[in-house]
């Protein structure tokens, strides 16, 4: 009985033979569009062509063409068959056979697989996304195997042996999904697999036989002139973007400038937001805090979770404003237009809506006309793509500045469905709306309350948060700026030279305003000496606003004096209403008629049926920056007391920064910069003034008002009366350091007391920062900083360097370690130094030396604590050199294993020591031995508190204490709880209890019968 392949090729090859003479006939006036289909199709090759070229004749080549044909086999015979069928409309001579060739034939695994290889990576993803319902179905008996051939076949190198048993046991279109995103190289051959596969292989022919019908091919072009015309349209919307120093019609390449600000995970959930504005934040060091173990590339934003192959389908993305988000959508969007490797194989489609293009969509709408109105080149696959949104990426950017409520009350279902604008947003948070896409969400913290309403699956759902730039990602934004790399080192020194410039140039924003006018100042015709550069915000944005009006178009705006005053106003209405997008109404309203172009710039917000032009500011600081400004200016007749005196609710911040420019404005350079343009007025310098005076004791704003307003003799009479602990409580940031740092250096204000908080991070950051105020201090103290040695050198350094005040130095459980000893030796400068702290440090007997070498001077030292330092026998040597300590009062040496060795070198360091008060030894290891060793207390003739407790001394020992403490007639308190003493030692214990004038004597944790002696004693000591 013949086989299938028998049957297969004696009828396609059989009717080529019956047909011969047909075939010739009709093919005889222009065989060349069948040649050159059959080459197309990989029928011929070059030398089978050229044989046909060999002969002289249409019908010898046409002949030639069959006997080939017929020569390759019942597979080529039915490539050919389906050839003529195809092209029946050029050839109407052919007979009526040709109509149902095709199909008396099913396609072979060999046609399947040329079908296959000659199929476009575009249309072979759009393909498989079109089948992947039919295919799942197909394919869930075998679903285990494949995913073994898979994984032999090393189609997703990401996944582990683990990852394919999750498989699995997961749904499969998981896997599909996977496969897909890997790209043709991965989708082709795993098509191949299915093809050799038994049970897979029918209904896989059946599939890759609907490839060759019209239908199916006029889908797949309909779908790839959809994404085509699509990344036409995102790259004519997003690949340029507005450079705000650039001329009128001139823009920027987004690759250009680009920098990846960094990302870092964060767990779901919703935390609350700081009330205080961006500029308020803490500074770059505070906001990168964890990205060594956070950060998330950009290109990694939709991988699967590590504890899951399962896909994300959802990201939601927060940040302060201006801290990249939108333009790293825009980013994203760029990428998957221009098919950029880390994109181009992640998704079929990429939609960017701004949440703000939709706040003038009053009226019920649908989701289908949002996304046509947005992208016409949608209108094919628009329907598709809701119902199938499989590999579909929308992204929602700026999700916070949604004008109507997301009404999660009346969420939208279907894409068709007519509704409000809220109900539609929620339906895509939700995911009753573009089931089983990807969703991208951006928003400020303070937009996230939506996650209270939606079901976050965390193996779906990446939360993450874009923190600015580290100090690498700023240099290479300057490089990127300035296209010259000395010139971007020079600018990033200054930079990072001052603390207020540093901390805002983790912002993008902010960053790319230093840039712009810090530059110039290492021009070569500018000079980088004519001019000290900028140090304070204030100074910084006055220059931003001088170099726009000289050179940037800005001049209009102060041709006329309403011009400008207008424009001021408008930004204070709009901080007083929260409000950034303006309308042509607001300008009309205050009275603005020709747009300065070089300080607002155009909003389309998009409605239904229209395109409804709106105008911001650069950046909100921008406005704050031109709010504060309309309080000096001379035409003003607005009070100050809007900004300062009404501002009683301690949750509105809307005007911190306001207040903030409004004092710097007072500063000289400030005003010289301005100057040049226009006249600024000086009336509400005392109400100013006056308000600092009034709030300094519970505003650390004020401190940032102190700082930007430059005022000497004013900060020193600021400063006379400031409580400086509670002052430096409140600071949260490097940034609130540096201001009120700055405060104490101006007013040179000396501090009794500095208990100082340095917080869980940025300890090295804000320890530089406030270095300069720590020679003010008389008691200072670190307890439980972890400043480490790099925090120590630090100190000490800002010590040294000028007279110092320092009484009391306190440096608890600061992880100082033994490489801390050579630091330790600058103690010798300190000549006031009366107490020191090391207690909990693990200095060692290393470090121990070299403390005591930077001591040796120390003559007004009275209290010496080292407790569990890990001092060991071996500082017996060491502890000698405490005799040089002749004003000593008290020395800690708790919980250091000296043991009898190192104890015999305390002795004899504390033999001069007239003066020595408490001396206090537990948990030092002492033992029976140490008896004749402490015999020699009885130098020491004015002790009053002795503590050896947790010490091995046993009966014999305190025989030898007893000795010792004859002749101290001052000994109040003496502690020898668990010392292992026995009744044996009674008549001792009886003997200090009735000829010394104890106050306290404690026998705990020893022999229980010692508290009964003691208890009917005549004295009752404890």
């Amino acid at each position: 009985m013949p086989d299938e392949n028998d049957t297969e090729e004696d009828a396609s090859v059989k009717l080529l033979r019956e047909n011969r003479p047909n075939i010739i006939d009709a093919l005889m006036h222009d065989p060349s569009k069948a040649f050159d289909e059959a080459i197309a199709r990989g029928l011929l090759s070059r030398e089978d062509y050229k044989e046909l070229e060999g002969e002289r004749s249409d019908p010898g080549k046409i002949r030639k063409c069959l006997d080939i044909v017929d020569g390759k086999g019942k597979e080529f015979a039915k490539i050919f068959l389906k050839i003529l069928h195809d092209l029946r409309g050029s050839y109407p001579r052919l007979g009526p056979w040709i109509k149902d060739a095709p199909r008396r034939e099913p396609t072979s695994v060999h046609e399947a697989e040329r079908i296959l290889q000659v199929l476009s990576d575009k249309d072979l993803l759009f393909f498989l996304k079109m089948e992947k319902s039919s295919l799942s179905e197909e394919v869930w008996d075998e679903f285990p195997s494949l995913c073994d051939a898979v994984r032999k076949a090393q189609l997703l190198p990401k996944c582990d042996l683990k990852d394919f048993d999750e498989v699995k046991r997961s749904k499969l279109k998981t896997l599909l999904n996977l496969i897909m995103e890997e790209g043709a190289k991965s989708s082709r051959p795993f098509c191949q697999i299915l093809l050799h596969d038994q049970l897979m292989k029918v209904p896989m022919l059946k599939m890759m036989e609907s490839l060759e019908r019209d239908t199916t091919k006029n889908k797949l072009r309909i779908w790839g002139k959809a994404q085509d015309d699509l990344k036409e349209e995102l790259l004519k919307n997003f690949r340029t973007i507005k450079d705000y120093n650039a001329l009128p019609g001139e823009c920027t390449r987004l690759d250009d400038r680009f920098v990846e600000p960094i990302i870092v995970k964060r767990k779901p959930g919703i935390e609350a937001e700081s009330p205080d504005p961006e500029m308020m934040k803490p500074c770059r060091e505070y906001n990168l805090k964890k990205i060594n173990e956070d950060r998330v590339p950009m290109e990694d934003l939709f991988e699967q979770n590590e504890s899951s192959v399962q896909h994300v389908t959802k990201v939601v993305m927060f940040g302060s404003p201006g801290i990249g988000k939108s333009t790293l959508c825009k980013k994203l969007v760029v990428d998957w237009a221009e098919e950029a490797e880390k994109m181009k194989n992640k998704f079929d489609f990429v939609i960017l809506l701004k949440c703000r293009n939709l706040n003038h969509i009053s009226t019920e709408t649908t989701l289908k006309k949002i996304l046509l109105n947005e992208y016409p080149s949608l209108q094919e696959v628009v329907d598709y793509l809701m119902e199938n949104a499989s590999r579909v990426l929308l992204v929602l950017d700026a999700l916070d500045e949604m004008k109507y409520p997301l009404d999660f009350d009346n969420v939208c279902k279907s894409p068709q469905e007519a509704n409000k604008i809220g109900s539609i947003i929620a339906g895509l948070l939700q995911g009753t709306l573009l089931r089983h896409g990807t969703l991208l969400v951006t928003t400020r913290l303070v937009g996230l309350q939506w996650l209270y309403h939606v079901d976050c699956d965390p193996k779906s759902t990446c939360t993450v948060e874009i923190v600015g730039f580290s100090h690498e990602k700023t240099k290479e934004f300057f490089e990127k700026f300035y296209r010259n790399e000395d010139k971007a080192k020079q600018v990033l020194q200054h930079v990072s030279g001052n603390e207020v410039l540093s901390s805002l140039c983790f912002n993008p924003v902010f960053c790319w305003i230093t840039a712009t006018c810090i530059g110039r100042y290492f021009d070569s015709h500018e000079g980088s000496t004519r001019d000290p550069l900028p140090k304070t915000m204030t100074e910084l944005f006055s220059l931003y606003l001088h170099l726009h009006l000289e050179h940037h178009g800005g001049k209009s705006i102060t041709s006329s004096p309403d011009s400008l005053l207008r424009l001021c106003r408008l930004a204070f209405h709009g901080v007083k209403e929260r409000k950034i997008l303006f309308s042509e109404e607001d300008l009309k309203s205050e009275g603005i008629t020709n747009i300065p172009p070089a300080f607002l710039s155009e909003v389309f917000l998009k409605t239904e049926v229209e395109s409804v032009c709106h105008y911001e500011f650069f950046h909100l600081t921008v406005q704050e920056f031109f709010a504060a400004l309309y309080f000096l200016l001379p035409e003003c007749e607005k009070s100050v007391d809007e900004v300062f005196v009404k501002t009683t609710d301690k949750d509105d911040t809307r005007f911190k920064v306001v207040q903030q420019f409004l004092s710097g404005l007072f500063a000289d350079k400030p005003r010289r910069t301005l100057g040049k343009h226009f006249k600024l007025s000086t009336k509400p310098k005392d109400k100013i003034h006056s308000w600092l005076e009034e709030h300094k004791h519970k505003d650390l704003n004020c401190f940032h008002c102190v700082f930007e307003l430059q005022g000497v003799e004013f900060t020193k009479a600021m400063m006379e009366d400031v409580e400086f602990e509670d002052l430096t409580e409140n600071m949260t940031s490097p940034l609130d350091c540096t201001v009120v740092v700055y405060a104490l250096q101006t007013a040179n204000k000396p501090m009794d007391s500095w208990n100082v908080k340095l917080g869980p991070m940025d300890r090295i950051q804000r320890m530089k920062i406030l270095a300069p105020a720590f020679p003010l201090c008389e008691s200072l103290r670190f307890d439980g900083q972890f400043i480490g040695d790099e925090g120590l050198e630090i100190l000490m350094k800002s010590l040294v360097s000028k007279p110092n005040r320092l009484k009391v130095f306190g440096l608890v459980g600061c992880k100082l370690s033994t490489n801390s000893g050579p630091i330790l030796r600058d103690l010798k400068s300190i000549i006031n130094l009366e107490e020191l702290n090391l207690s909990w440090n693990p200095i060692g007997d290393e470090g121990l030396e070299e403390l005591m070498e930077g001591l040796k001077s120390q003559t007004k030292l009275r209290i010496l604590e080292l407790s569990y330092c890990k001092l060991s026998t071996e500082s017996g040597p060491v502890l000698r050199d405490l005799k040089n300590f002749i004003n000593l009062e008290e020395l800690v040496l708790r919980g250091n294993p000296i043991g009898d060795e190192g104890l015999e070198g305390l002795m004899e360091g504390l033999k001069p020591q007239t003066k020595l008060r408490n001396l206090w030894l537990m948990r030092c290891d002492l033992s029976t031995k140490s008896g004749p060793i402490l015999r020699d207390l009885k130098n020491i003739l004015n002790l009053k508190d002795l503590d050896l407790s947790w010490n091995p001394i046993g009966d014999e020992g305190l025989q030898g204490l007893m000795e010792g403490l004859k002749s101290q007639t001052k000994l109040r308190i003496l502690r020898l709880s668990f010392c292992t003493l026995s009744t044996k030692s009674v008549p001792i214990l009886m003997d200090l209890k009735n000829n010394m004038n104890l106050e306290v004597l404690d026998v705990g944790g020893n022999d229980r019968r010692l508290d009964r002696f003691l208890r009917h004693s005549p004295n009752d000591a404890k």
